[in-house]
């Protein structure tokens, strides 16, 4: 009977585990710099696949939505860079996967 619930335990164990690397694989990221006039942002997963047709929205330094777009077949969003000092940009890509970014604008090129 112990040998039973040890190897059900065991199971268990194995199955969480193996559902949280799964899960681990699916993180999403985003990550923005600025180029002269230009700002550029890059989406992906943990897996290195890139994020494609996902939501960006870019809030400036008052919490404003200033624009948003979606992510290109490269995982790539561009816009020019507007008159701020910081700006948040939020993934918002399928099944709740969610990122942010900080940009400090001030400190870009």
């Amino acid at each position: 009977m112990k040998i039973e619930k040890l190897f059900f335990v065991g199971v268990v164990l194995v199955v969480c585990l193996l559902t949280a690397s799964s899960a681990w694989g699916h993180k999403v990221h985003v990550f923005a710099w600025v180029e002269k006039d230009t700002v550029y942002t890059e989406s992906y997963f943990s897996d290195g696949n890139k994020v494609v047709n996902a939501q960006i929205q870019v809030f400036d330094n008052h919490e404003k939505l200033i624009m948003s777009g979606k992510s290109d077949n490269k995982g790539m969003f561009t816009f020019k860079l507007p008159e701020c000092t910081n700006l948040r940009i939020v993934l918002n890509a399928s099944e709740g996967h969610n990122a942010e970014f900080e940009l400090a604008v001030d400190q870009a090129d």
